[in-house]
C-alpha cells in the first residue's frame, strides 16, 4: 500500500476539484440544484459502495439505530440540497469558506451533546475562524443573498448531522456507514420531490451524466482517499490538518479555473485563517 500521504494529498485534491466541477454545473441557468441533488445522491452511492464492498460491507445493525440513521438522512439530504443551491450563487472559494465555519456549530454540538471539552486552543480557533469572515467581507457589509443563507444552511445541517454520525459509528462500520448515508438522502428527496423526480429522464444523456457523473467521482474518490489515509497508518491529527489544505486550493483552483479573482487576495487570507481555525477545534 502506497504511503498515508499520497493518499492524504488524493483527498485534498479530489475535495477541491469536486467542487470546481459543482460550481460549473450549477453555474448554468438551465441547472436545476434539486433534480442534480437527487441524481448525484444515488451515483455516489454507486460510487462508495462499490469500495465498500470491496472493505467488506456490513448492513445496518438493528432497529435502535435507525432512527439515527434516519435523523442523519434528513439532515443530509437538507444540506445536500443547500450546497449544490450555494454553488449555484456564490463562488466556489467564498463557499467553501463559509461552509467550513460549521466547524464551530460542531464543537458547540459537542460540548451539548457528547461532553466534549472546550479548552483555550478551541477558543482560538473559533477566534480564527470569525476572523477569516471579518477579512473575507472587510471593506463591505455582507451580503445576504440567497447563496450566503444557503451555505450557512449547509453549515447547520451538516454540523447536526456529524454530532449524530459520532454516535451512529460507535456502534456501527464507518466504510459501511458511508454508502447507507448517500443513499438513503436520495431515497428522501425523490419521495419529497415526486414531480423532480419524474423528471429524471433530462439527466439521463451522456453529456449531463458525464458532468454529475464527473462530480460524484471526484467528491466519492475524496471520501474514499480519506479513510483509506487512515488505514495507511495516518492518523486523525496528522490527517486533520492537511485535509483542511483543500479549502485554500479550491480557493486557487476557483481563480485559475473559473476566473474567479475577485479580492483573490483577501480570499486567500481568509482560506488560510478558517484552515487554521478549522485545525485547531479539530
Amino acid at each position: 500500500m502506497l504511503p498515508w500521504h499520497y493518499f492524504a494529498l488524493a483527498t485534498v485534491l479530489t475535495g477541491s476539484i469536486s467542487s470546481i466541477v459543482l460550481r460549473v454545473l450549477m453555474k448554468k441557468e438551465e441547472s436545476d440544484p434539486i433534480l442534480f441533488t437527487i441524481v448525484f445522491q444515488f451515483i455516489l452511492t454507486g460510487v462508495v459502495l462499490i469500495y465498500a464492498l470491496y472493505k467488506g460491507f456490513v448492513f445496518p445493525p438493528p432497529a435502535f439505530l435507525w432512527p439515527r440513521l434516519l435523523i442523519s438522512a434528513l439532515l443530509y439530504a437538507a444540506g445536500s440540497l443547500c450546497n449544490f443551491y450555494a454553488s449555484k450563487h456564490l463562488p466556489a472559494g467564498e463557499s467553501a469558506i463559509l461552509t467550513a465555519g460549521g466547524a464551530v456549530i460542531t464543537i458547540v454540538l459537542g460540548i451539548i451533546f457528547l461532553g466534549d471539552n472546550f479548552d483555550l486552543v478551541k477558543v482560538f480557533g473559533v477566534i480564527s475562524i470569525i476572523t477569516s469572515i471579518v477579512v473575507l467581507y472587510a471593506k463591505e457589509k455582507m451580503k445576504m443573498n440567497i447563496g450566503v443563507w444557503y451555505a450557512i444552511g449547509v453549515t447547520i445541517f451538516y454540523s447536526v448531522a456529524v454530532v449524530n454520525d459520532i454516535i451512529i459509528i460507535k456502534s456501527y462500520n464507518a466504510i459501511s456507514f458511508v454508502p447507507v448515508m448517500c443513499f438513503l438522502p436520495g431515497v428522501i428527496l425523490a419521495l419529497a420531490f415526486p414531480k423532480k423526480t419524474l423528471k429524471v429522464g433530462k439527466l439521463l444523456n451522456p453529456k449531463a451524466l458525464s458532468h454529475i457523473g464527473i462530480f460524484s467521482i471526484f467528491y466519492g474518490a475524496s471520501a474514499i482517499t480519506y479513510y483509506q489515509a487512515l488505514a495507511a497508518g495516518a492518523t486523525v491529527s496528522q490527517l486533520s490538518p492537511i485535509s483542511r489544505a483543500s479549502i485554500i486550493t479550491t480557493v486557487l483552483f476557483a481563480a485559475m479555473f473559473l476566473g474567479e479573482r475577485k479580492q483573490l487576495e483577501r480570499k486567500l487570507v481568509s482560506a488560510v485563517l478558517v484552515s487554521i481555525g478549522v485545525y485547531l477545534l479539530g
